[in-house]
Order: structure tokens, then C-alpha cells, then sequence
């Protein structure tokens, strides 16, 4: 899904002092993308495989921007190793992404966690992302 560029931008504000938890992250994500897509659309496509970008293109703007946002979103979970749902704030990142893998851990974790989830985790996921989800699966198998 996200091009050498995309993974090292996300690795790098992983790394950064700026975040400290899931929702940290998430807020951080959502000013990053508002920003460069108003400001600098032409970098966001550098975050992208050529593929997804040109299935990103074919959206009308409210779709791709939610669809970038719910990429970088699995791009950070990815880049963190995909580590298992520990608290509230992962669980609904991962439901933010909106693909079906990511969902299900979230959804497993409300189930063996009930008094921790905050809320039912309610989402549908997005054709759409699930089929980008697909298109990108060999790429995370040619990851070092």
C-alpha cells in the first residue's frame, strides 16, 4: 500500500517525541493529511504505491482523503510491528482503519476486555479499503 517514502515518513513519526499513545497518533495523522492535502497534495501521492495511488484517484475528494487516512493508519500499525490490542485508544485506531484484519483484533480485544471497551466498536469494512487491503497483501510479504 505505502511506497518506501510513506513507511519511512510513518516510521519517523513513531520515533518522534510528538506521540505517545494511539490517540496521540491519530491526531497527529489527521493534522498531517488536512495539511498536505490542502496545502501540498503532490507529496501525499509519494506515500503511495503508483497501484493504490491511482485507485486513491478514482474517489471523490471526501472518499480518498478517509481512504489516505485509513491507509496511513494501517501503515502505522504495520511500521509498529502490528502489535496485539493492549488498551481502548489501539482498539479504536484499529477500527479506524477500517480493514477487516485490523477490525477483527480490535473486536477480539473488546470481547476479552468488555469492562476496558469504552463503547461497542460498530463499523462496517469499507470495500473499497478491503480490496486496496488485498492489492497491497504481497507487498507486506516482501518486507525485510
Amino acid at each position: 500500500m505505502l511506497s518506501d517514502k510513506g513507511r519511512q515518513e510513518l516510521h519517523n513519526l513513531i520515533a518522534s517525541d510528538l506521540v505517545g499513545t494511539w490517540g496521540e497518533i491519530d491526531r497527529q495523522l489527521k493534522a498531517v493529511v488536512r495539511l498536505l492535502l490542502t496545502q501540498r497534495p503532490d507529496i501525499v501521492r509519494l506515500y503511495f504505491l503508483p497501484v493504490v495511488w491511482e485507485e486513491i484517484r478514482g474517489l471523490d475528494r471526501k472518499q480518498s482523503a478517509n481512504v489516505i487516512l485509513a491507509l496511513l493508519r494501517a501503515g502505522v500499525i504495520s511500521e509498529a510491528g502490528n502489535p496485539p490490542v493492549a488498551e481502548w485508544e489501539q482498539a479504536l485506531f484499529y477500527m479506524r482503519t477500517r480493514m477487516p484484519r485490523y477490525m477483527a483484533l480490535a473486536e477480539a480485544w473488546c470481547e476479552a476486555n468488555p469492562q476496558d471497551c469504552l463503547q461497542p466498536l460498530k463499523a462496517a469494512p469499507s470495500g473499497r479499503l478491503a480490496a486496496l487491503e488485498r492489492l497491497a497483501e504481497p507487498n507486506d510479504d516482501q518486507r525485510p
